[in-house]
This record gives C-alpha cells, sequence and structure tokens, in this order.
C-alpha cells in the first residue's frame, strides 16, 4: 500500500531522478483528469487525503509506503503540514510507515526537534556516490529503522565510501522502464557482503530491464534473484532508540 498526502517534486541534483518513475506516472493520472494530480507533478499537499489510514482495519497489520509519488520533506511542504502527517502515523500503530526521501538534510532537521514515531522507519535514497551524504543525514537521527534505498544502484558504492554503520537496512535494485541503466551483479553482490560485515539486513528488489547478461528484457524476465538466490529480508526494528 502507498499513501500520497504530499504529490510531486523535483530534481534533488543526483543521478537517481533522472529518469524518475513518479514524474512520468504523474503527468498520465493528470491526463486521465486524476484530481490529485491536476497540478501535474508540481509539489502539492492533499489535506483531504490525511484521514485515509485512518480508516483501514486496526486489526490488519500491513506496511505503507509514505509517500510514493513526492518526498514529503520537500522544501515546498510545509513543517505544520508534516506534522499533520505524522501525528496520522502516530494514531495508526497496525501500519508500519516505509518514508523515504532525497532531501535527508530537511529530514534529520525535523528530526532533531520532534520524535520519529515507533511505527515510521526512516530511509534515504542513495543510488550512487555523490548521494553518500544523505546517509551521513541519516545516521543521525534517532529512528526504530534507519534504511537505504540503493535503487536504482548506479554504482559500485560498496567500493566508492559507503558506510552502513548505524543503517539497519538495505533495499537494493536495478533500475526499469524505457530509458533504464544497467546494474553490475559485482556491485549488488558487494552491497550485500558489505551488508553481512555490518549487520545491516540486505534486501534484493530487482535486477531491472537490463538483465545481467547486459540484455534488455521485461524487469519480470529479469526477475528479482541474485546469484540464484532470493533476498526478502526485513530487520527488526528498535524498542528503545
Amino acid at each position: 500500500m502507498s499513501w500520497n498526502p504530499v504529490t510531486g517534486c523535483d530534481h534533488a541534483g543526483t543521478e537517481e531522478c533522472d529518469n524518475c518513475y513518479a514524474k512520468v506516472m504523474a503527468k498520465r493520472l493528470r491526463a486521465m483528469r486524476k484530481p490529485r494530480y491536476s497540478n501535474g507533478f508540481k509539489v502539492t499537499c492533499h489535506p483531504e487525503a490525511l484521514n485515509e489510514p485512518l480508516a483501514t482495519d486496526p486489526n490488519k497489520e500491513f506496511m505503507c509506503f509514505l509517500p510514493s509519488m513526492g518526498d514529503l520533506f520537500h522544501d515546498d511542504v510545509p513543517e505544520s503540514f508534516i506534522d499533520q502527517v505524522l501525528n496520522v502515523v502516530e494514531r495508526t500503530p497496525w501500519i508500519t510507515y516505509q518514508i523515504l526521501t532525497k532531501r535527508s538534510a530537511r529530514m534529520a532537521s525535523y528530526f532533531s526537534s520532534h520524535r520519529c514515531p515507533a511505527n515510521a522507519w526512516l530511509g534515504v535514497t542513495c543510488g550512487c556516490k555523490k548521494s553518500l551524504v544523505r546517509v551521513d543525514d541519516l545516521r543521525g537521527i534517532a529512528a526504530p529503522v534507519r534504511w537505504l534505498s540503493i535503487e536504482p544502484c548506479l554504482s559500485d558504492l560498496a567500493n566508492e565510501g559507503l558506510d552502513l554503520t548505524g543503517i539497519d537496512w538495505i533495499v537494493v535494485g536495478g533500475e526499469s522502464g524505457p530509458k533504464s541503466r544497467p546494474m553490475q551483479e559485482s556491485w549488488a553482490m558487494n552491497l550485500k557482503n558489505l551488508a553481512d560485515a555490518t549487520g545491516s539486513v540486505f534486501f534484493f528488489k530487482q535486477i531491472g530491464t537490463i538483465g545481467f547478461d547486459g540484455q534488455r528484457r521485461s524487469k519480470k524476465a529479469n526477475g528479482h534473484l541474485l546469484g540464484g538466490v532470493e533476498y526478502y529480508n526485513f530487520p527488526t526494528p528498535r524498542v528503545n532508540y
């Protein structure tokens, strides 16, 4: 499930943004006259969406991506609206929220004066060397789970200075779509080995639309196995953080 009280974004200055799937999807949804995307991919807050998680069944635990079509910590999202979103997170403890941002400095600043909810896993996108600074920002935040989205994985980060100290979970994957860039199998395997060495939990999401053999095909055809093994692993949240 995903929850999008914020939609829209712009380029964060790193390579992961170059083929943004959400931007393409927002244009499509606007063409379909979906009200939430009347502004296209311009950052927009949706107060009318705030109560959506409250309508879910409290007897059914599940994970929710927050948001999938924007960035909660974008500069154009007022802090007062972030407060409202996280208030709903606090009120729905049966949902585990995976919050992912490319604006790590603002997230770190926000949580320097706000407690992270016990059911909010905080993550940053880090798919290239230029993004490594985001990991340092994340490392300083007190959260039940600190995680990295290394998707798309665009370089050999394990040998480019990635430090997983204090990082609980890494999600690794190749890029999909018509303009996708290749991920080498060695890059993913090096990340697994680094995670094993530092105690981070490793999750391999997909190879993407360019196989390890360099051939372009559907992401379904390429699959999600690394070295013939499925790595769908999840971390155990900290109770005291």
